[in-house]
């Protein structure tokens, strides 16, 4: 009896048919769409997922940069017009609304919708009014055309010189009216006229796409409908709206990031980073690519990263080669940065990283033969860092600017030197270490496991030795042996790099205690500062040209959007998801464009370190940035709802930590091949969960971990068997979990660090008339460096 009252009342709880919440097409973008108001100047941008994007600006015309493919724009912008009146985007009348597929304006009856269609180099433009009317577009190019090509169906046209043609079409039949930039207009009346351009570099391929969309306007409903699908592949609901959209444009700009420009890869950042960056993507990678469900693509990007995996060694194996420049400690590394035939090695991290992601990967899809492809890349890229790399201690060597902060004066010497062995990429050696080892036990290669896994013990000894002075964590060792104090945020990377299960790389008490140290010291509302403020090499503004170049200030003060992520990350396994959130909610508040006046829809590389005169943060560096959007996406999933799938151990795992200002929540969670698990959680009382889970897309059995956090944030640990067909209701209270009413038992698995973290919150950004060291002459951090005074 006790039984059936509990269903009854969590069926109450969820509504009889708890199942898939998604919204349809309109739902979901009326939901995501960011209207400005009239007059109000907004910049925007859209990715083709090809080689290109679009850049502009609302309420404005041909103030962006236009639609560039590969490094040409042909075109700028476009207008419309009914009965000869411009649908004036400047006007005062005037609705402008940002969405993730182009834009779309609204004057009285009139709309205008321009859609840049994923997935290649074409774009529709469609206007509509109420009534019929003489509907037209003028597409607006970047230059004096050559002379166009008109067959009264297609008007093809290029830039004289040029090496990018333009294919146009319609709905239905047009004309072409006025001379210079013509409009393109209907022949008859109408309620709506679509008029398609199609791109190539060839006239026969731009014209074979554009006489594809001919005689119809279906293409922009298709294209909608599959960003929804890829919108909606994982699914993420809660009671805070304004979250929820902030989400969906994260994960919308991610995806923009993905193209097929130098092979499948994701683009670093935009306007100046369009290349494929081995480091960038791997970071960005289980944000862009896993927690959406993009299996496929995930696979494809680390296919094509392998293929470039450097397995020449200079001619002397023992040392750099002179002659080619190679260096011997390049040898079994993924590149750096890939763009068309150049590649550059000049990473110490891109390969662990990318090993971490491959494993990543196998636990998400279950693609276990993967496992193989993996371990070819990591037997050379471990032998090559044994040999070359690895000092007597068992930690991994590198370069000064070896490391994500990798700014150097013209080339020469480094703006942060962090060699020759800095904390977080001892993380990523011992978590490499770990992967390769997990992956080769999976392969039935018990011996060579066994060896990677003893070189990564080995490591784990000696960092804790010699990193840790019982207090505090050094930022690296200098090649001395020295410790560096400096209190940077890499440190928290010691905490969110190693993955679960394998054993971390520090204790726990350890990680605690850096944690509270870190944020202490760097966390502001709006970011994490990459150099404490108390630091004689702080810079307070990354762009003060008065003071310094603006690489002096790149990562000594300035706030890295994705160094958010592994902050949420640290923060939320130790039960402070409440400051996260909070972090979160100011990050989700930038990307809709509501706390700065940054590109609306995404997260910029950089913010200055402390806010503007207006008080709101400043950002900087490249306005669109793939990994700060990837790493907020990525939070939402496995840190808040704390899902990470791992199928080559057979079970689906949770470690959550939602955050107090949640009353509810619905998710779908993929994973596997077709294969989703939906959540729907809601508040009972206090920190009581009612959680609802049914499996989708599978007829196997899953196994379900559940490491919860208990009333003195503690994790326990417990796990059932989720049947196909069946719901499991979980009731989480703070000293047990319920399954379908029956009490389940609990194993300690993280003890409880509260005593550590008691009144941890944010840092006080310095007052704006602070003296800096830095700021009191002219180019003063260049001179103390290249007097080789940098300490």
């Amino acid at each position: 009896m006790k039984q059936l009252l509990l269903t009854v009342a969590l069926l109450s709880c969820f509504g009889a048919h708890a199942g898939d919440k998604r919204p349809g097409v309109d739902a979901l973008f009326q939901q995501m769409g960011l209207t400005v108001q009239a007059r109000q100047q907004r910049h925007f941008v859209v990715g083709d997922r090809v080689d290109g994007y679009f850049d502009g600006r609302t309420a404005s015309y041909g103030q962006g940069e236009g639609y560039l493919i590969g490094q040409q724009v042909l075109f700028k912008d476009h207008a419309s017009f009914v009965d000869g009146k411009l649908l004036d985007r400047a006007g005062k009348q005037a609705r402008e609304t940002v969405q993730p597929y182009g834009r779309e304006l609204q004057v009285g009856t009139s709309r205008e919708r321009f859609v840049l269609h994923a997935g290649s180099r074409r774009l529709s433009i469609q206007v509509s009014t109420a009534k019929a009317a003489r509907l037209a577009v003028q597409p607006m190019w970047s230059g004096a055309l050559a002379k166009p090509r008109w067959d009264g169906e297609q008007l093809l046209v290029s830039l004289p010189g040029g090496s990018l043609f333009a294919a146009i079409s319609a709905d239905q039949p047009f004309e072409i009216t006025g001379t210079g930039s013509p409009q393109l207009q209907a022949r008859s009346k109408t309620r709506r006229f679509t008029l398609h351009i199609a791109f190539g570099s060839d006239a026969g391929s731009a014209l074979a796409q554009a006489r594809a969309m001919a005689g119809s306007d279906a293409v922009i409903a298709q294209s909608r409908a599959d960003l929804h699908e890829r919108l909606t592949r994982s699914w993420l609901k809660t009671s805070d709206a304004a979250y929820d959209r902030a989400l969906l444009w994260a994960k919308a700009s991610a995806l923009g990031f993905l193209v097929d420009e130098y092979g499948r890869g994701l683009w670093a950042g935009l306007p100046w980073f369009r290349e494929n960056w081995g480091r960038d993507t791997f970071i960005a990678l289980p944000g862009t690519l896993l927690v959406t469900g993009h299996f496929k693509e995930a696979r494809e990007v680390l296919d094509n990263f392998a293929r470039y995996q450097n397995l020449q060694a200079p001619k002397d194996s023992g040392s750099d080669d002179p002659v080619s420049g190679a260096r011997a400690s390049d040898y079994g590394r993924i590149p750096n940065r890939v763009r068309g035939e150049e590649k550059i090695y000049n990473t110490v991290d891109g390969t662990p990283w990318m090993l971490r992601e491959g494993l990543e990967y196998v636990r998400y899809s279950g693609d276990s033969g993967f496992a193989e492809r993996m371990l070819k890349l990591a037997g050379p890229y471990i032998e090559g860092a044994l040999k070359h790399s690895v000092d007597a201690d068992g930690l991994l060597h590198h370069d000064d600017a070896d490391t994500w902060m990798d700014a150097r004066i013209e080339g020469r010497q480094p703006w942060s030197a962090r060699g020759s062995r800095a904390v977080e990429i001892q993380a990523l050696w011992f978590t490499a270490l770990e992967a390769a080892a997990e992956l080769a036990k999976h392969a039935g290669r018990n011996e060579q496991a066994a060896v990677w896994q003893a070189h990564a013990e080995r490591a784990r000894q000696s960092f804790v030795r010699l990193f840790w002075d019982g207090q505090q964590m050094a930022d690296r060792l200098r090649a001395d042996g020295s410790r560096d104090m400096k209190v940077r945020p890499n440190q928290l990377m010691l905490i969110s790099v190693p993955i679960d299960p394998f054993k971390p790389l520090v204790a726990p008490e350890v990680e605690a205690k850096v944690l509270g140290n870190t944020v202490a010291k760097l966390l502001f509302p709006y970011g994490i500062a990459s150099l404490d403020p108390a630091s004689e090499y702080f810079h307070p503004h990354h762009v003060n040209d008065a003071y310094h170049h603006k690489d002096a200030a790149y990562h000594n003060g300035t706030i890295w959007g994705w160094n958010a992520g592994f902050t949420v990350t640290a923060l939320s396994k130790f039960g402070q998801q409440d400051l996260a959130w909070q972090l979160t909610r100011n990050l989700g508040e930038q990307i809709l464009g509501r706390n700065l006046d940054g590109t609306l829809g995404t997260m910029s590389e950089l913010l200055d370190a402390l806010p503007g005169p207006n008080g709101r943060p400043v950002p900087s560096g490249t306005f669109a940035q793939s990994w700060s959007v990837a790493e907020f996406a990525r939070n939402a999933y496995q840190d808040y709802l704390g899902f990470r799938p791992d199928l080559l151990r057979g079970e689906l795992r949770f470690t959550p930590a939602l955050p107090t200002a949640w009353k509810h929540f619905d998710a779908r969670l993929p994973f596997g091949e077709g294969a989703s698990l939906q959540v729907q959680g809601r508040r009972q009382e206090g920190k009581t969960w009612h959680w609802m889970l049914r499996l989708q897309g599978t007829s196997q059995p899953q196994r379900i971990t559940f490491e919860a956090l208990d009333a003195a944030q503690a994790r326990q640990r417990s796990e059932f068997t989720l049947q196909p067909g069946q719901a499991a209701q979980l009731l989480i209270s703070a000293d047990q979990i319920r399954l379908n009413g029956k009490v389940l038992p609990l194993q300690a698995v993280m003890p409880s660090q509260q005593v550590l973290l008691k009144n941890l919150g944010f840092a006080m950004p310095p007052a704006a008339n602070t003296r800096f060291p830095m700021t009191q002459g002219k180019g003063l951090l260049q001179d103390l460096i290249q007097r080789g005074e940098f300490r």
